[in-house]
C-alpha cells in the first residue's frame, strides 16, 4: 500500500512584492512612453514594436509573482517543490523522512547551532493554509550538499499523518512522550 499526500501553500504578498509589481508597472509605462515619443517625434517606425513588448513582460512578470508551494509525501520522501506563476515548477528539495534528526512543532525544537549552515524553506511569508490545524512544524536534516540543514514548513494533518509513520524510532518515542 501507497502512502501519499500532497498540500499546496500559497505565498502571501509582502511588501517586497508590491514593490516588484511597482517597479514591473513602471518600467513597462516608461518603455510605452519612451516608444510614443520615438514614433511620434523621431518617426522611427520600428519602435512601434516596444509598447507590444513592454505588455507583454508585464504580464509575464506580474503572471511569475505569484508564488505557490507544493508538500508532497510519498512513500516516506518528502518533496517540497516551488511553482511559480502556475506554470513554472522548481525543485526545492526531495528528503526522505527517515532521515530527520529532529521533528516537532516548531516552538518546541532547541535552538540551532552557530556552527551549522540554516536552509529555510518556505517558512517566512508563507500563509499557514485556511484549516486551523495546521501549525509550523521543524525538521532537522543531514543534507548531502549542504550539511546539516533545518526545515520549517506548515504541513496539513493529512500530510502529518503520511510523514510521521516513517519517521525513525527514535523521534517517534520523542513524539509519544
Amino acid at each position: 500500500m501507497d502512502y501519499f499526500a500532497e498540500q499546496l501553500v500559497k505565498k502571501e504578498n509582502s511588501t517586497k512584492d508590491d514593490m516588484k509589481r511597482a517597479c514591473i508597472i513602471v518600467i513597462a509605462i516608461t518603455i510605452i512612453a519612451i516608444s510614443i515619443f520615438l514614433i511620434v517625434f523621431m518617426g522611427i517606425a520600428i519602435a512601434i514594436i516596444l509598447p507590444f513588448g513592454a505588455i507583454w513582460g508585464l504580464f509575464y512578470f506580474l503572471k511569475m509573482l505569484r508564488v505557490e508551494y507544493e508538500y508532497s509525501c510519498t512513500n516516506g520522501i518528502l518533496d517540497i517543490d516551488k511553482i511559480l506563476g502556475k506554470s513554472k515548477r522548481k525543485e526545492m528539495l526531495s528528503i526522505e523522512v527517515k532521515n530527520f534528526t529532529v521533528y516537532g512543532k516548531a516552538g518546541t525544537c532547541p535552538e540551532e547551532d552557530e556552527d551549522n549552515a540554516l536552509v529555510t524553506f518556505s517558512a517566512i511569508g508563507i500563509s499557514v493554509s485556511n484549516s486551523q490545524d495546521d501549525e509550523e512544524y521543524y525538521a532537522e536534516f543531514e543534507h548531502p550538499d549542504y550539511g546539516k540543514c533545518c526545515l520549517y514548513f506548515t504541513p496539513s494533518s493529512e500530510l502529518r499523518s503520511v510523514i510521521e509513520p516513517f519517521l525513525s524510532r527514535e523521534l517517534k518515542m520523542q513524539k509519544n512522550k
